[in-house]
């Protein structure tokens, strides 16, 4: 257990040592949230109560988890299997297992201060003005609610090479961010792309955040399609981790 702890430590502070990861993981939110407030924010953008810039720091926060997840598990572990990191930790008391599971746990813990720091400039530059009970319930539920995008960096990062991983990282950033509604209002979208918008769990995960907001019960849905994921995505890494335990690659 002790050891268990060491490395799960060790991760984490790899990843906050590392200033280029910060950058994106911080920055990419922030920097569209800001860009994105405009003279829509004192109108209403979907059914409800939810005005333009909550919507948009709900979907920021969303959107900062998705980024946290992919930089922190799919590029970095790609980058690892391809340096013989991977391999070298077969070689200690650890167990196999912890690799995954130690990956998967640094990305929700490095997904929790994004989501918070959104918070913070969305009632800092942003308007927004929430009970502060309010404020830890939304970060309490898109924290827990973010590990599908925790498995599926897990998943990239064993699907893909060092070599491809950026551009696949970065494709999936913005393609479940546009197309998941987290940009754009999915009413605001075109039939075919509200469709499809129901299917990914960026969709999903920015929605439960609304439900909350606008004094909605959290749709059954919403939870479903997200264990869905977090089901087949994880299922995903454990076939593909013991593919390459038995290669003797990771």
């Amino acid at each position: 257990m002790i050891q268990l702890l060491a490395f799960g430590r060790f991760e984490v502070v790899r990843l906050l040592r590392s200033w280029k990861f910060l950058l994106i993981t911080v920055g990419f939110p922030v920097v569209f949230y800001m860009l994105f407030l405009d003279d829509r924010s004192a109108g209403k953008v979907i059914a409800g109560t939810v005005p333009w810039r909550m919507y948009l720091m709900v979907s920021m926060c969303s959107f900062g988890a998705l980024v946290a997840s992919l930089t922190a598990a799919g590029a970095r572990l790609s980058t690892e299997r391809a340096s013989g990191w991977a391999r070298q930790l077969r070689i200690t008391p650890i167990p196999a297992w912890s690799y995954v599971a130690t990956k998967i746990a640094a990305s929700m813990l490095v997904i929790l201060p994004v989501i918070v720091l959104v918070e913070i400039v969305g009632a800092a530059f942003g308007g927004v003005e929430l009970p502060f009970s309010r404020w830890v319930e939304l970060a309490a539920l898109l924290w827990v609610t973010s590990l599908p995008f925790a498995v599926l960096g897990v998943f990239i990062g064993f699907l893909v090479n060092a070599e491809t991983a950026f551009p696949v990282v970065t494709a999936l950033m913005f393609v479940l961010g546009y197309f998941g509604g987290l940009f754009t209002p999915v009413a605001n979208m075109p039939g075919a792309l509200r469709t499809a918008a129901r299917i990914l769990p960026s969709y999903h995960h920015a929605g439960l955040g609304l439900a909350l907001l606008d004094g909605h019960s959290l749709g059954v849905e919403h939870w479903l399609v997200l264990a869905g994921y977090v089901a087949a995505l994880g299922f995903g890494v454990v076939v593909k981790h013991r593919i390459e335990e038995a290669r003797g690659i990771a």
